[in-house]
């Protein structure tokens, strides 16, 4: 029987079927229904934590909360935004009303409790302004340094801290992880989205890159024997790629429970992604069982000599034969700046247009293909006079794309 399973498991890599490609532990009961794209091309911007901080702190009260809320979404409907990811827990926290995950610091107050329930302010602006809302979640990232103190008594991260199971935390100079390769983990992340699905009115769940933050062969060495001796065949590279498949698989099937959207925005380079992340955008790109939307974040100008823009949304192109699940993350933050690592290309973005290029390129180019814009807070709050600059040209660039009627 251990062979046989070893098998299947094995088949799950080879196939594209969405029947073939379930991981093993998921109930053939669930439901997988595929979601209902909107007509309209989605335009998106991620506000992450801490933009979310800044508006919690120049705020006395939640009315007053919820008034900067609705200023930034309206001005950033006039860059043709029509869905708005927003950062609900980047390190095992919560920016909202959670049982599960203790109140994150960039939302409290002075006691450490809950300033202002972020998710709720955002949810009922978006939904007055008729934008799309989906949740932001780092899964596995517990802090962004190997600082241990942070970690909060009473959660089950502390109890995965003081675990006799050493492996059940990863560690590395990017910070503090849970190791997916665990039971335990993969339930308390699926818990805390059930949550947010049960108790807020919010459109989509969304993961970022963070999967696995190490390589090395060491770190979960216990989970990999114990998998061998249990007759897997698995290489520990597709072990790995396999764990993440089997929380990203349960997601989708989740928010599909009810009738929500699941994306993730991986970084841009396709092989990086499966082989030091462990992500396996190949599959979860060309499958209808495990994302809504893929994100690349193509960082990048059109005169990188590693990356140049065109060339690799080309890539992210050719891999997805459904296009309509493609949307293009957007380097709004670089605008103005030198981009050393781009080397002679360094100086592009001085230009002010190369967002509003790339927006022309995707919009005249293909037909279903949104992009993102990293982050909101360039677009909704005043700049320099560069800044100002850059958005000018990205407001007629989507003014000449979009009619009124998309927005």
């Amino acid at each position: 029987m251990k062979k046989i399973l070893s098998v299947c498991l094995t088949l799950i890599f080879l196939f594209s079927s969405c029947t073939l490609q379930k991981p093993k532990n998921i109930s053939e009961s669930e439901p997988t229904t595929q979601a209902k794209f909107d007509s309209r091309r989605i335009v998106a911007a991620w506000i992450y934590y801490n933009e979310i901080e800044n508006l919690v702190k120049k705020s006395d009260n939640e009315t007053v909360f919820t008034a900067n809320i609705e200023n930034a979404v309206e001005r950033l409907t006039k860059f043709a935004v029509n869905t708005v990811i927003l950062h609900v827990r980047a390190f095992d926290d919560a920016f909202y009303r959670s049982e599960i995950f203790p109140v994150s610091k960039y939302c409290a107050d002075a006691d450490g409790g809950l300033k202002f329930d972020v998710l709720k302010c955002f949810s009922e602006v978006c939904k007055r302004k008729n934008i799309r809302l989906w949740c932001w979640i780092n899964p596995y990232r517990i802090n962004k340094s190997d600082d241990v103190s942070v970690i909060r008594k009473g959660y089950f991260q502390y109890d995965a801290l003081n675990s006799e199971n050493k492996q059940l935390l990863i560690h590395s100079s990017n910070g503090v992880y849970y190791n997916p390769a665990d039971a335990q983990v993969k339930k308390h992340i699926i818990d805390g989205i059930r949550e947010i699905l049960e108790n807020y009115d919010v459109d989509g769940i969304h993961f970022d890159d963070y999967f696995y933050p190490r390589t090395d062969k060491d770190f979960d060495s216990g989970y990999y024997e114990k998998y061998k001796s249990g007759g897997g065949n698995l290489s520990l590279s597709d072990f790995r790629r396999e764990n993440v498949n089997s929380l990203v698989y349960s997601v989708y099937t989740l928010a599909k429970k009810y009738g929500k959207v699941f994306s993730i925005s991986p970084i841009s380079n396709i092989n990086q992604n499966i082989s030091s992340y462990y992500a396996d955008v190949k599959l979860w790109a060309t499958s209808d069982c495990y994302v809504d939307y893929i994100i690349p974040q193509i960082y990048f100008g059109f005169e990188n000599p590693v990356q140049p823009f065109d060339e690799t949304l080309q890539k992210w192109i050719d891999l997805t034969s459904d296009s309509e699940k493609l949307l293009i993350g957007l380097a709004v933050y670089k605008s103005g700046a030198s981009d050393t690592y781009a080397k002679k290309g360094k100086d592009e973005w001085k230009s002010r247009d190369v967002i509003s290029k790339e927006i022309d390129l995707i919009c005249e180019k293909y037909k279903n293909v949104g992009f993102v814009y990293y982050s909101a807070s360039f677009l909704y709050k005043d700049g320099d006079e560069g800044i100002e600059q850059e958005k000018n040209n990205i407001l007629i660039a989507v003014n000449r794309h979009f009619p009124s009627s998309v927005t």
